[in-house]
């Protein structure tokens, strides 16, 4: 399966006077990136000029035992197990067009 994704990329420079510097990226799939990992669960963390995203899978059976104690009442456990997917780590200039990105793409939805 070969699948291209059109990435707009922004880059603040100097030599445009500190405007947005719009450039048009045709992401392809590398060796290990044909297969899509699925993930329903995300964890963000800050680092030293970067940003750490952890993308993980909660079974739909614990979220369904999640939902039901908490319609019960009963108490739900402080900390539950998730099978990490994928771990990225972004310099801050992309995470912050990844959010553009992703603010983008949920408002048209």
């Amino acid at each position: 399966m070969t699948s291209q994704n059109d990435v707009s990329m922004e880059n603040k420079a100097e030599a445009t006077g500190n405007q947005a510097l719009q450039v048009n990226v045709k992401m392809q799939q590398g060796e290990h990136t044909g297969q899509a990992l699925y993930s329903n669960v995300v964890s963000v963390q800050g680092g030293q000029g970067i940003v750490i995203v952890e993308f993980g899978f909660l079974d739909p059976q614990t979220i369904h035992t999640l939902n039901r104690l908490a319609r019960s009442g009963e108490k739900i456990p402080d900390t539950i197990g998730a099978k990490m997917s994928c771990r990225i780590a972004l310099s801050i200039e992309a995470a912050h067009n990844l959010a553009q990105q992703l603010n983008q793409l949920l408002q048209k939805k």
